[in-house]
């Protein structure tokens, strides 16, 4: 019979749920339910190896991650999570054997979002949990597993840390711009070490005064708390300044449901007078050709582009309006202010998972 752990954060806070992991050195799963969602985490010996958010499918957030982080396109996500639904395997063995990426990648990925998930759960003080003790079998790389009692002296520190960031740093919805260049901060942070400095100069790099903060520090591959940490020096610095804070839409997650796969997007979309020029291009390569079947074929490929372009366009549009992602693209054109024809959203498929979206046909 598997032992099992159970109670309230209230009465036994999660510092103490780990302790008691980690001095028993126990194996299984721990899973915590908050106000922030529902946490996974996987135990080994008392050492933890890995931790995500559940969602509709197992390692469902490491997907999310991968996008982010810009290591694996929506679209190819979008494929495997129909090879997920089809009974092919679990993500992570999915990207493994097909060769997605290299291991040192996927295990960077990993990490991360274990880091991520740890620093958000060690903030929780409200909440249920539940520990059953049971095998875990081929769970990551052994030699990378962190003791449940480092981990949560770790992930207390960064927490009291954390108290003295920027305030706006800590808002990973605000959109900086640069105000001075960084030899500034180079000047400014001399006592630190050139790997650090780095890691800040990588940040700064991303800094366009168009892009929010999340979206710089996913791509910078960096965890929350780093990332924050990073721009609250180089605020304190006076080489950034903040310039706005976007409006931040709602995370509600669509079913993971036959024929409704998840699928994400690392970039904004494009306007409609990029995809006209694109269509426009395409007409003049099929002209040269000469061959009709050919321009037939690129013409449907621009109109594909310029229809897509425009059905994004209004699913961003909407977006600003109203502060959350429309519930279809029907919804979208019904508030876009658009005065083009706009073409049929029944011949698109639309999903979005957090801050992102996809707009593909469906036989994509």
């Amino acid at each position: 019979m598997s032992v099992a752990l159970h109670g309230n954060l209230r009465d036994f806070g999660i510092g103490e749920v780990f302790q008691l992991i980690g001095q028993q050195q126990k194996t299984g799963i721990l899973e915590v339910t908050g106000n922030g969602g529902r946490i996974r985490i996987v135990f080994d010996r008392g050492a933890v190896v890995r931790g995500e958010h559940v969602g509709p499918y197992e390692h469902a957030a490491l997907g999310d991650q991968l996008v982010r982080s810009g290591l694996v396109p929506p679209e190819r996500l979008l494929a495997l999570e129909r090879s997920v639904q089809d009974g092919e395997g679990d993500l992570l063995t999915l990207i493994a054997q097909r060769g997605e990426l290299g291991a040192a990648q996927l295990q960077e990925a990993c990490d991360l979002l274990t880091q991520n998930t740890m620093f958000q759960l060690l903030r929780w003080t409200q909440g249920s949990f539940h520990f059953t003790a049971q095998p875990v079998v081929g769970e990551g790389d052994a030699t990378k597993r962190i003791p449940a009692e480092q981990i949560l002296m770790d992930g207390l520190r960064m927490v009291d840390e954390w108290r003295t960031f920027d305030v706006d740093a800590r808002e990973l919805d605000t959109i900086w711009k640069r105000a001075e260049a960084f030899a500034v901060f180079r000047e400014r942070a001399a006592g630190d070490s050139e790997a650090r400095i780095a890691r800040a100069e990588q940040l700064f790099a991303l800094i366009d005064g168009r892009v929010a903060a999340r979206r710089i520090v996913d791509l910078a591959r960096m965890g929350e708390f780093d990332g924050v940490l990073w721009l609250s020096r180089l605020r304190r610095a006076g080489v950034i300044e903040p310039l706005a804070r976007v409006v931040a839409p709602s995370r509600k997650r669509l079913a993971f449901a036959a024929g409704r796969s998840l699928a994400s997007a690392s970039s904004i979309a494009p306007f409609a007078a990029l995809a006209l020029a694109i269509l426009g291009l395409v007409f003049a390569r099929g002209s040269a050709t000469g061959a009709t079947s050919d321009a037939s074929a690129l013409a449907r490929t621009g109109r594909i582009a310029m229809e897509r372009a425009l059905l994004r366009n209004a699913v961003e549009v909407y977006r600003l309006r109203h502060g959350e992602w429309p519930t279809d693209l029907q919804a979208a054109l019904g508030d876009s202010p658009s005065s083009m024809a706009m073409p049929d959203p029944g011949a698109y498929y639309f999903a979005h998972r957090g801050d992102n979206f996809v707009v593909l046909l469906p036989e994509e």
